[in-house]
């Protein structure tokens, strides 16, 4: 007998839900292609090992010919694995996007989707503050053109963690980190706030900069993502990168 409903955490998207998203879709890759970037597209499933994906949130199972694969939880991993092979230091910077479905596993709770619509960017080859500042700009001016109030709060890994109740100052914030922050905070539009005291102690394979972008509204996370200047190397050439994810699902909510 057929199943009348489907697993936790995915549900198809009929006439009406179809026709927003591909136009919200529509809009984001508009932005993106005025701003230089051009699209790359990822395959859904790959082989398991090169990544450091937590195996717990990703949907693994071993295939016809024995290999363990894994359907796309991450597509920054995916996106370096792919470029890092054949990048030439003459084709620097390069500017991607990319969209798709990620599936992730994750506890069962009300209303949380397990398949994510996702559009991302990146900046490839430029390891400047410029590139940040540009990466904080783009993202904000995207949420104004919905008519959302963003908020993109940033931070850096940098930072140490201070002892409790102990609020950071940029002042205090020595050497290229206090530094480049000055730079980035001097660039961007009054939407983008520092906040130093935002410290995530799970870095994976961030190395810089970190941001959310809100709808102050609702405080809703539209956006996130950072720098990660070592994970290239991991897959064949060495380039720093900064990028971003808008998972639609959330932009739609908001």
């Amino acid at each position: 007998m057929a199943r009348l409903r489907y697993p936790t955490g995915v549900r198809p998207l009929l006439i009406e839900e179809t026709a927003r998203r591909r136009r919200v879709e529509a809009r984001i890759v508009s932005a993106l292609e005025s701003a230089g970037y051009a699209e790359v597209v990822l395959p859904i499933i790959d082989y398991a090992d090169p990544y450091d994906t937590d195996p717990a949130q990703s949907y693994r199972f071993v295939d016809r010919d024995g290999e363990l694969v894994a359907i796309r939880s991450d597509f920054t991993p995916m996106v370096a694995r792919a470029l890092a092979p054949s990048i030439a230091p003459g084709q620097l910077p390069l500017r991607v996007y990319y969209r798709g479905d990620v599936i992730r596993y994750e506890p069962s709770r009300l209303g949380a989707n397990r398949e994510l619509f996702q559009i991302g960017a990146e900046i490839v080859g430029d390891d400047s503050a410029a590139a940040d500042a540009e990466v904080l700009t783009l993202v904000a001016g995207m949420l104004r053109q919905f008519e959302l109030q963003p908020l993109v709060v940033y931070t850096h890994v940098g930072i140490p963690e201070r002892p409790r109740f102990e609020h950071a100052e940029l002042d205090d914030i020595e050497g290229e980190v206090g530094s480049r922050l000055k730079t980035i905070k001097a660039a961007v539009p009054s939407e983008c706030v520092l906040h130093l005291d935002d410290v995530d102690p799970i870095r994976g394979y961030y190395t810089g900069l970190r941001f959310r972008a809100y709808d102050s509204r609702t405080r809703a996370v539209i956006a996130q993502g950072g720098r990660y200047d070592s994970l290239y190397g991991r897959f064949g050439t060495a380039a720093a990168a900064i990028g971003f994810t808008i998972t639609i699902d959330d932009l739609d909510k908001s």
